[in-house]
């Protein structure tokens, strides 16, 4: 990793890291761990996404111009620095330890679910907003 690409790491944790706190300070622990960690999923999947439309259209070019570069991963700033600041999924597992403890065995569940739903509605909304290229030059 250079130099450049970890103080982008840095910079966006520290912005999820607030963009966190805010969220703590505003709402009950419960629901801003939700808020934070469904709109993360959201940044991961347009991430994600806008990673996937730049590699197909370095594809068409690579093949056309018959270049051998590796495909990159995701901006490591987004997911590593912004979303890994920003969500955890460390806290919602103490949640639901707290809950379990507590014999509160259909909240848990609840809770569970209703966060994987949401998550997984978001990585697909966040994907959705980038407009696909597939079949286009």
């Amino acid at each position: 990793m250079t130099k450049r690409i970890a103080v982008m790491v840095a910079t966006a944790g520290v912005i999820g890291a607030a963009l966190r706190w805010a969220a703590a300070s505003q709402l009950n622990d419960d629901w801003a761990l939700l808020v934070v960690n469904v709109g993360g999923c959201a940044v991961i999947g347009w991430g994600t996404a806008r990673h996937d439309a730049v590699q197909q259209r370095l594809a068409v070019r690579r093949a056309r111009l018959d270049l051998r570069r590796p495909i990159t991963p995701p901006s490591p700033w987004v997911t590593a620095g912004f979303c890994g600041a920003l969500t955890s999924m460390s806290a919602l597992a103490l949640q639901l330890a707290k809950l379990l403890e507590a014999g509160r065995i259909g909240a848990a569940g609840a809770w569970l679910g209703f966060t994987l739903a949401a998550c997984s509605a978001a990585v697909i909304g966040g994907r959705a907003v980038v407009p696909s290229r597939r079949g286009r030059p």
